[in-house]
């Protein structure tokens, strides 16, 4: 399994993306990759309306993978007071191992070197998430301690875990 075409999404993706990004993050267990949060969070964590609206917002942008004209795996990158952050890694289940979202990590950071004039990427994953707390930490972010609360109204999913924590990452790019 590989990326043959990247690309960045747009409205047109939404329903498929949508469906990716839940399936991915949301799984049942027959469905489920290696990294997950199932166990902690329930609902779905993005909806069409959130897709576009990320889409639509400055600053905004949703990378794609493809294979074979299949979107396999996106990321968000996002700016905002000039910081930026990377969000929503997603590679759907069945092509996780293959290392698509080391691939989907290294593209990310590569545009944020050519497109932004900020040298630091930030990203936030649930403490509690080792495995990716681990990847990342493997890719060369580093803790910065802040941590924050999940944010529970934010149409992202239900805690299924109390007192949820998000921890800030960062990594010098350039």
């Amino acid at each position: 399994m590989n990326i043959d075409e990247y690309r960045i999404a747009t409205v047109k993706d939404v329903p498929e993306l949508v469906s990716l990004i839940n399936n991915s993050y949301r799984p049942n267990d027959s469905e489920a990759g290696w990294t997950h949060e199932s166990e902690l969070i329930e609902g779905d964590r993005i909806n069409p309306q959130q897709l576009t609206d990320l889409l639509d917002r400055d600053g905004s942008t949703i990378l794609l993978g493809l294979n074979k004209g299949e979107i396999v795996a996106c990321v968000n990158i996002n700016e905002e007071s000039g910081a930026i952050y990377l969000a929503m890694l997603t590679v759907k289940p069945s092509c996780q191992n293959f290392g698509l979202g080391k691939e989907m990590l290294q593209l990310a950071e590569e545009y944020v070197e050519n497109q932004y004039e900020s040298s630091t990427l930030n990203l936030f994953v649930i403490s509690e998430r080792k495995e990716l707390y681990d990847f990342y930490l493997r890719r060369g972010y580093q803790s910065t301690e802040i941590i924050s609360d999940y944010p529970a109204n934010a149409g992202v999913g239900i805690p299924k875990v109390v007192g949820l924590k998000l921890a800030l990452l960062t990594k010098q790019i350039s």
